[in-house]
């Protein structure tokens, strides 16, 4: 009787966090800094608390590279240099803690923007240099061009130009008439494989046709981002984006490598595009039916 009274006293007298076993991980902050440079390293610092203590963290880039982190204690952070070099305009990134416990958590997910990725691009000039299967249409009224629509025009070059020519500008050219800029190839290259049945027409023509809305992204066939804003969206008809809530949500619409299905798009076209509602679930958007809601560029103005 007297060693069970002591026992029980014991655990009265025990505070009530040894009694309760913890199954919680860490508290963590969001990865710091949110933006980087291809190929040149960077320092991404977390902080993380816990009642039993931290005793290591990972960073996680992409939910796939995990990387050990080091704790500092001048500043109370946990830190390490990184250095983006994969072929990606965009990477969710996060931490991943273990507590004294033995309790592990990942941190909140937030996309990084990554500048001078090395993709090729030609923002703001739609300028191309096309291998293609030509059309000499330069005899032809702008009418009879406007006719053939869905169609790509150019004018001819006269040997010798550089690559700013201004007849190495590819456009599309809508059946009503005018004329659309690609801001970029990536954009181009959502719509077509190659420049095949490109229209060669004069100069008067081209400028019979005037000039409208840039073309936008191909419906569903890839996700979006403003190197400016941490926000990724899917890409609906009629230019509309719908912002993506979740790395979870985007899994289920893209696959486990969705963050190589995220092409930037320059801050300068933020106005060619319309927003809608968000994405809260896989089921508010559906890949194959926006993709298949378009059989030329017609169908998207």
């Amino acid at each position: 009787m007297k060693t069970f009274l002591l026992l029980s006293l014991a655990i009265l007298l025990t505070p009530l966090s040894a009694v309760l076993a913890d199954e919680v991980g860490p508290e963590m902050s969001a990865v710091s800094p949110l933006s980087a440079t291809y190929d040149v390293p960077s320092t991404f610092s977390v902080t993380a608390t816990d009642v039993d203590g931290v005793t290591s963290c990972l960073l996680v880039i992409s939910s796939t590279y995990e990387t050990p982190m080091s704790y500092n204690a001048d500043t109370d952070v946990w830190e390490v240099v990184y250095t983006f070099t994969t072929f990606r305009s965009a990477n969710s990134i996060r931490a991943k803690c273990t507590d004294g416990a033995g309790n592990e958590l990942l941190g909140p997910s937030k996309i990084i923007s990554v500048a001078e990725a090395p993709i090729e691009t030609t923002d703001g000039d739609s300028s191309t240099d096309p291998e293609a299967s030509e059309v000499d249409a330069t005899d032809w009224t702008a009418s009879e061009v406007t006719a053939v629509s869905p169609v790509l025009i150019k004018t001819a070059c006269p040997g010798g130009e550089d690559f700013t020519h201004t007849c190495r500008t590819v456009y599309f050219l809508d059946n009503l008439g005018y004329r659309h800029a690609f801001p970029n190839e990536r954009v181009f290259f959502s719509w077509y494989e190659g420049y095949d049945d490109l229209h060669i027409v004069s100069t008067d023509v081209m400028s019979d046709f005037p000039l409208g809305s840039n073309v936008t992204y191909h419906p569903g066939t890839l996700m979006v981002k403003f190197p400016t804003m941490n926000t990724v969206y899917v890409v609906e008809q009629h230019s509309l984006l719908r912002a993506v809530t979740s790395e979870d949500i985007a899994i289920d619409l893209y696959g486990e490598d969705w963050n190589q299905m995220i092409h930037d798009i320059s801050d300068v076209f933020y106005g060619n595009y319309t927003y809608g509602t968000h994405i809260e679930s896989a089921n508010d958007f559906d890949v194959a039916a926006q993709t298949a809601s378009v059989q030329s560029i017609n169908d998207n103005l």
